[in-house]
């Protein structure tokens, strides 16, 4: 990639990283309406709330995967080593990395984690 590509690419992972802060502090904040959580036959919309809890961890979860790729991408930048696979070291394809500027891993070594899964 040449230099005003990568100068690109950080800026738009910065952004990307700042986007995401922002949507993992609106996870953190306390729902307005949450209040004891029941389960039971009439448990009602506390089951609404404990659903809700739910996905929020799990969507904050994602969020923190996604922010330490970003994080690991620019330092990939920094350290010249940006395109490169973490597993092989070959390069990452220019449409993976354009549709997927934070991965960090090739098509086929991406495939072979998530085949063991």
């Amino acid at each position: 990639m040449t230099e005003p590509t990568l100068e690109a690419t950080d800026a738009l992972l910065a952004a990307r990283a700042s986007a995401v802060r922002a949507e993992l502090e609106g996870l953190t904040e306390a729902p307005e309406d949450f209040g004891v959580i029941q389960f039971g036959k009439r448990a009602g919309d506390a089951t609404n709330v404990a659903a809700e809890q739910l996905s929020r961890v799990g969507a904050h979860e994602q969020l923190q995967v996604l922010l330490a790729d970003i994080d690991r991408a620019r330092a990939k930048i920094a350290d010249g080593t940006y395109g490169r696979c973490d597993e092989c070291g070959e390069p990452i394809g220019e449409a993976r990395l354009e549709a997927l500027p934070w991965a960090g891993e090739c098509v086929a070594c991406r495939g072979g984690h998530d085949q063991r899964r």
